[in-house]
């Protein structure tokens, strides 16, 4: 079974936006459709919307508000109970690697919900536009692809379903924007099964880790501004028990760069493209084993790739050396400093994961009881906000007048930091970006009403 899904949200910052809209269709194995899904939720309330996002999406500054709509919090509700209702599935959806995936995990995270839905209980993922971009390479006809601006093929999918039989009138919407994914999706399992096949085989965690073992050369398509194809050779030895295999390009001199001390050799894996790449194994990379290449798409190393290969599998000291330089100068990444920040700094622990779980069970009252017994404060945070958010008059006055002082404090803040949250400040700035014509117009005062409103419900400190 397939879960084909796709959001629609306040901006692409993925700590500090929301989705505002979800949908999802069901297929079984042939791509038939067997159930659709679709919600929308209210913004909430420290969260301010990009003029451009709602411009493109066509969601309005009234549907932000509406009280018909549910909450944030109802939304994820409903989204996890129907996905987990579909599992075990196969996750997919339009670069939804990149920015649906990191989206609905935090999404669910700070709705105290299992973050990582679509990779457990025998659930994996994959995304169909590396599959797109691979195919320009390894299948050029099955797909009609759009030309950019600057004369490339292009891959955005309102321009590359139209011209693939499918009527894209409502791109960004979720549902359509679903709609249009499956119908690539089919186009690619009718007219290149071996590419289909592959990746859906592939999907789990373990079985791309089997595919990049240590043991022989694999094929790689990755996407590089334009798509990229090369052979790799895997140079640790972790298997799955990485998030990420450590790839080393045969196109390189590994046998020349193997005298170099080990500055030079530094030195040497900062060229362009990277000789040493990390490709993880849990985001669905695009890989085949050298049987797969050569049986499907008739490629095999050339005699100088097979040499590098032998190399690197044979000289246990340049890999350690490769490991060694690759852990020594890998980023590290100071906690987060915002609560949105720091979804990765931990899981639950066992008993905060059953006080989620008695939390979705109580009502606002039994909830609020519950908070301080959470052991994690991130989690006893996030309760407080959905609380509050949800049933405000059940803090003291003292209390609810701390939460809405620091909501204002965010709304009115004068940070110009394009990683954190975007300020009604920033957001009227960006009116301006908008078309001054038609529907961009009316949108602009709709918008100045609406963070004149938001404004004056959570009246800046300063003022």
């Amino acid at each position: 079974m397939f879960v084909f899904y796709d959001t629609e949200t306040t901006g692409t910052n993925l700590d500090f936006d929301q989705i505002l809209q979800f949908a999802a269709i069901l297929t079984d194995d042939q791509l038939n459709e067997v159930e659709r899904f679709e919600i929308r939720c209210r913004c909430r309330p420290w969260v301010v919307p990009a003029p451009m996002a709602l411009f493109v999406t066509g969601i309005s500054p009234a549907q932000l508000t509406d009280q018909m709509t549910g909450s944030h919090y109802e939304m994820m509700t409903a989204v996890r109970e129907k996905l987990e209702a579909w599992s075990p599935a196969i996750f997919l959806g339009y670069n939804t690697i990149q920015f649906d995936e990191p989206l609905l995990q935090r999404a669910f995270w700070q709705t105290l919900h299992p973050p990582y839905l679509t990779v457990t209980n025998g659930n994996a993922r994959m995304d169909v536009l590396p599959l797109v971009r691979a195919a320009s390479h390894l299948a050029p006809g099955i797909l009609t692809y759009p030309t950019t601006a600057r004369r490339k093929t292009g891959f955005k999918l309102d321009q590359l379903a139209p011209l693939n039989g499918y009527s894209h009138e409502q791109a960004h919407d979720a549902l359509a924007d679903v709609e249009a994914t499956v119908h690539i999706a089919r186009r690619i399992a009718d007219s290149a099964p071996a590419l289909w096949q592959t990746m859906v085989a592939a999907a789990p965690k373990a079985e791309t880790s089997r595919r990049c073992s240590a043991e022989e050369p694999v094929l790689i398509a990755e996407y590089f501004g334009a798509p990229s194809l090369w052979w790799g050779m895997r140079t640790d030895r972790l298997g799955s028990q990485t998030s990420a295999a450590l790839m080393a390009r045969l196109d390189t001199d590994w046998s020349g760069l193997s005298k170099l001390d080990d500055d030079g050799l530094e030195k040497a894996l900062k060229a362009s493209p990277n000789p040493l790449r990390r490709i993880p194994l849990n985001k669905a990379p695009v890989v085949f084993s050298l049987e797969e290449a050569q049986t499907h798409w008739g490629r095999a190393p050339t005699s100088h790739e097979s040499a590098q290969a032998r190399l690197l599998s044979t000289d246990s000291e340049l890999r350690g050396r490769l490991v060694g330089i690759e852990e020594g100068t890998a980023p590290v990444y100071p906690p987060g400093e915002h609560l949105e920040q720091k979804v990765h700094e931990g899981f639950a622990s066992s008993a905060d994961a059953a006080r989620m779980n008695d939390f979705h069970r109580l009502d606002w009252p039994g909830r609020l009881d519950l908070v301080r017994t959470f052991e994690d404060a991130r989690f006893r945070q996030i309760a407080q906000r959905l609380i509050f958010e949800a049933a405000p008059e059940l803090f003291s006055q003292e209390e609810a007048g701390r939460f809405t002082a620091a909501i204002s404090e965010r709304l009115h803040s004068s940070h110009q930091d394009p990683g954190l949250w975007r300020t009604i400040a920033m957001a009227r700035a960006e009116i301006s970006h908008l078309p001054s014509n038609g529907a961009g117009s009316t949108l602009s005062t709709e918008l100045a009403q609406f963070f004149d409103t938001l404004a004056s419900t959570y009246t800046s400190v300063e003022a």
